[in-house]
């Protein structure tokens, strides 16, 4: 006999069908919903629907926004030459908080991954190179994650592009700050020695 009531089901299918919940993460974010306080969780669902009304992707760039075009790409002052990949909009968010960029970006929309069905055609990546010719760009800095796909993405588009005369460069890879070397796992050594600096 199941004894979890529908409606608790239901929630649990519909979140556990999102990228990365299973039916035991899901069945944690429903639980979590169901001891809050009623007047909390009711305004949780209430800006869950405000925001899935209020955002749409930037046509240009295709990061989150309330508006037709972002701010970074409505900005007179941005570097328009250059432009930084990255996978989603948040992977931006992070970038624009350093306040050491000062170009536009491009979100692809996730990353190439076979196995999950996401080939080059659900990224956005034709649109992509229609802003490189538009904007007269001389550099793209891909940002993807330091993972197989988001190497292997990085790496699709390199070749897609690599015949533009344009500038391209890959975010480095090395050890965090304040880091520990014994902590620092193979690839990150590897990539941290990959990417030493000069000293001046």
């Amino acid at each position: 006999m199941n004894l979890v009531p529908e409606s608790i089901q239901q929630v649990i299918s519909e979140i556990s069908r999102l990228p990365g919940y299973g039916e035991k993460t899901a069945q944690r974010l429903a639980v979590n919903l169901l001891k809050m306080p009623k007047g909390e969780a009711v305004d949780l669902v209430r800006h869950l629907a405000l925001m899935l009304d209020k955002i749409n992707l930037c046509r240009e760039c295709g990061i989150f926004t309330e508006k037709e075009v972002c701010d970074v790409c409505s900005d007179e002052s941005r570097d328009r030459s250059i432009i930084c990949v990255v996978e989603e909009s948040f992977d931006a968010f992070m970038i624009e908080n350093t306040g050491k960029y000062n170009g536009l970006y491009h979100v692809l929309g996730g990353r190439l991954s076979p196995l999950e069905g996401i080939g080059p055609e659900k990224l956005n990546i034709k649109s992509l190179i229609e802003r490189i010719k538009k904007l007269n760009v001389k550099e793209i800095i891909f940002a993807t994650n330091p993972t197989v796909e988001g190497e292997a993405t990085a790496n699709y588009i390199h070749n897609l592009i690599k015949n533009y005369p344009i500038t391209i460069s890959r975010l480095a890879y090395g050890l965090p700050f304040g880091g520990v070397l014994e902590n620092a796992d193979d690839f990150t050594l590897a990539k941290a020695l990959e990417n030493k600096q000069i000293l001046k």
